[in-house]
């Protein structure tokens, strides 16, 4: 765990880059020559902590005393929560998405863009609003954040209404299909709502950081990366219980208060004010999500092709401009990089054979967990006909696993090595997927026990594993930026794996439909919508 060791580092930063700005002098504090040992503690909640943050000191100090501090604690950590549980909170309810904006079964790998504009906003979001807020103020900011979430959760449960109301034809001109207009508007309204939620995680650490001391600041950013990580494991959860009771769109309209409240909260507890003025890369930032977004795109569209193509499903819309244009943003992005004070990403860290491991294990991670998490309510409520409400507790047996997992795969590494636990861990992760590979059609809630307890296992043995060796494998100045891109990468790894497993899925299932001549699609496509209403 991140230890109060770590805010003597902190503390030292603080005080050199206080005296760097009175003489007018550029440049960053150095590391504390501990820093390398207290980084082998760190769990994934402490990585993510110290991810996304260059801590200042602000220019009006908190007031109030342990109160107010408790209070901006718990304030900063319902935030985090709500907008971490958005991660995961829609993959129970996708079934009954999918039948509310009539997208045909032929087209499911658009409603993946559902979770997808989720984290792709997440991703572009995390890395660049806590030094905003450094330079705006945290109050100023941090309302503005959750003010873009209420207002993208507004317009997420609006969406099956704006469809109705609008005609967004203009857009075949590029492509895109519109013959879901609800779809669009939920996707652009997802994005939205992720840059507010996406921001308000970092900004969130920062008000925590500026309310508690060097001697409990570390458990109090502690606490926010615990939350943050409790957020997604409850997620599908809370969906399909507000899917049942209520429906879907209920939930985005619960957002709506808990933000309201938020913003009173934050108005009179943390000071007004400015804090340092450092550089933004704007353009870093565009780059990359400009590059992930045409990548995610032409993954999903060239695994049309996967297969061959049956004579009464659509033809393949391959689009390789996509990838070409994502090659181009991506090449863009690393020119910037280089040159740019303040970079997103410190594409130096790439240099080091152990960090580049790492970092691709993590994305092969994050794909490979939203896969699970995407495709097991979907099975239990199309395959097995359950209730939405199953579905999740079905999904819960995996997510719930991963914190247990998680803390377990910290202790072996302290006792045994980081590479052992890895590698136990993605070997319990593939038995899971073993097991749910052999699932037959009529499989007992047993076997998916056994399986997704499996998996989530060693999802959450990799966790540690994976924070540990990312930060020992690069300088001690350099562990924050470590952990950023590590954890940012799982997050595009579930992007981009969300996109190839949906359009490969579809592939496959119109080869599968081409063998039976006297089902046509269509009424496939109907009967998936009417398992979906159950």
């Amino acid at each position: 765990m991140y230890t109060l060791e770590d805010d003597k580092e902190t503390t030292s930063s603080l005080r050199k880059r206080e005296l760097l700005a009175s003489s007018q002098t550029q440049g960053a504090a150095g590391p504390s020559k501990g820093e390398t040992g207290d980084a082998q503690r760190l769990s994934l909640s402490a990585q993510v902590t110290n991810t996304f943050k260059k801590i200042t000191t602000p220019t009006k100090a908190p007031t109030g005393g342990k109160g107010a501090a408790l209070a901006a604690l718990t304030m900063a950590c319902i935030g985090v929560f709500f907008t971490a549980m958005d991660q995961t909170v829609v993959v129970t309810a996708l079934p009954p998405i999918v039948n509310d904006l009539n997208i045909g079964v032929t087209k499911l790998d658009h409603a993946a863009w559902i979770i997808s504009a989720y984290l792709l906003g997440f991703v572009i979001a995390m890395p660049l609003m806590g030094r905003v807020s450094d330079i705006y103020g945290r109050r100023r900011i941090f309302i503005l954040c959750l003010g873009i979430f209420g207002a993208g959760s507004i317009l997420c449960g609006l969406a099956p209404v704006f469809g109705q109301m609008s005609d967004l034809g203009f857009l075949n001109a590029i492509n895109v299909d519109t013959s879901s207009p609800g779809l669009i508007w939920l996707i652009a309204a997802r994005f939205i709502q992720a840059v507010g939620g996406g921001a308000v995680v970092p900004v969130a650490m920062a008000i925590a950081s500026d309310f508690y001391g060097p001697q409990r600041r570390g458990l109090a950013l502690g606490v926010i990366g615990a939350v943050t990580e409790a957020g997604g494991v409850i997620g599908p959860l809370y969906g399909a219980l507000i899917v049942q009771q209520f429906g879907w769109q209920y939930i985005f309209y619960f957002n709506v208060p808990i933000v309201i409240g938020l913003i009173i909260a934050a108005w009179r507890l943390i000071p007004g004010g400015t804090h340092t003025r450092e550089g933004i890369d704007w353009i870093g930032a565009a780059l990359l999500g400009l590059a992930l977004t045409c990548l995610s795109l032409g993954l999903a569209q060239q695994g049309t092709d996967l297969g061959p193509t049956p004579a009464n499903a659509p033809a393949p819309q391959n689009n390789p401009i996509s990838i070409g244009l994502a090659i181009v943003f991506l090449i863009a992005f690393v020119l910037v990089e280089r040159k740019v004070r303040w970079p997103v990403v410190d594409l130096s860290l790439f240099k080091r054979l152990h960090f580049s491991a790492t970092s691709l294990v993590s994305l092969l991670v994050g794909a490979a967990l939203i896969i699970a998490m995407a495709d097991i309510p979907i099975f239990v409520d199309t395959v097995l006909q359950q209730s939405v409400l199953d579905s999740g507790l079905a999904l819960l047996r995996l997510t719930a696993m991963i914190p247990v997992g998680a803390l377990l795969g910290g202790w072996l590494c302290s006792r045994i090595t980081c590479r052992f636990t890895a590698v136990l861990g993605l070997l319990f992760t593939a038995t899971g997927f073993y097991l749910m590979s052999r699932w037959p059609i009529h499989v007992d809630w047993n076997q998916i026990t056994i399986s997704t307890v499996t998996a989530g296992l060693g999802f959450g043995l990799v966790i540690a594993p994976i924070g540990t060796t990312a930060i020992n494998a690069v300088r001690a100045g350099q562990a924050g930026m470590s952990s950023a891109i590590v954890t940012s990468l799982r997050m595009v790894g579930m992007m981009l794996g969300l996109a190839a497993l949906t359009s490969w899925a579809l592939a496959y299932f119109k080869q599968l439909v081409s063998t039976y001549p006297s089902l046509p699609l269509s009424a496939t496509a109907a009967q998936f919508a009417n398992w979906s209403k159950g």
